[in-house]
């Protein structure tokens, strides 16, 4: 926990926790149901749309990050992540919902493989396996928050809370990068 980049890196791991298993899985199935009108199966669309945008972004951003360095991905990635989660829970049409789907999964894409390869290499050749336990851990801790959250948010005050708030999270982590 000395170094800056491993606590930096926690919280965007939490944030990911946050945005992928708490938002994602947990709040748009329901989003696509309850605020578009569309059946479950279309939840299942619009939960592919962030994984089509996820995986045409994840290889790219780990080769650019061995060429650029990790921090200015992250940076971008999950600020982009953010603000795009944000608009995203203003969608009020599905082909809206979709093409922001994509954005956000590419926006994570972008962060994601820089993220883990700044945990190994601040673990570098020594055994990680509390620090990359409590890197896991974060995730799982953020998406049991996450999913709590979103879901007493959206509950108690609108979806458009939940996504915004998340969409915070993910800002806050890309803050955490800047410093």
């Amino acid at each position: 926990l000395r170094h800056r980049a491993y606590r930096a890196a926690l919280l965007s791991n939490f944030a990911t926790g946050w945005s992928f298993f708490g938002l994602r899985f947990a709040l748009v199935p329901l989003f696509v149901a309850e605020i578009l009108d569309h059946s479950p199966g279309v939840a299942g669309l619009a939960l592919a749309a962030f994984a089509v945008g996820n995986v045409a972004a994840v290889i790219p951003a780990g080769r650019l990050s061995d060429r650029i360095g990790r921090k200015p991905l992250l940076i971008i990635g999950l600020t982009i992540s953010g603000a795009s989660t944000v608009v995203l829970g203003l969608a009020s049409s599905l082909p809206m919902f979709l093409a922001g789907a994509v954005i956000v999964g590419a926006a994570s894409g972008t962060y994601n493989s820089p993220q883990q390869a700044a945990v190994a290499d601040i673990i570098g050749s020594a055994r990680g396996g509390t620090a990359v336990a409590t890197f896991q851990m974060m995730s799982d801790f953020g998406s049991i928050v996450g999913s709590f959250g979103v879901g007493l948010i959206a509950q108690q005050l609108s979806f458009g809370w939940a996504f915004g708030i998340s969409g915070l999270v993910l800002v806050i982590a890309a803050a955490g990068w800047m410093v």
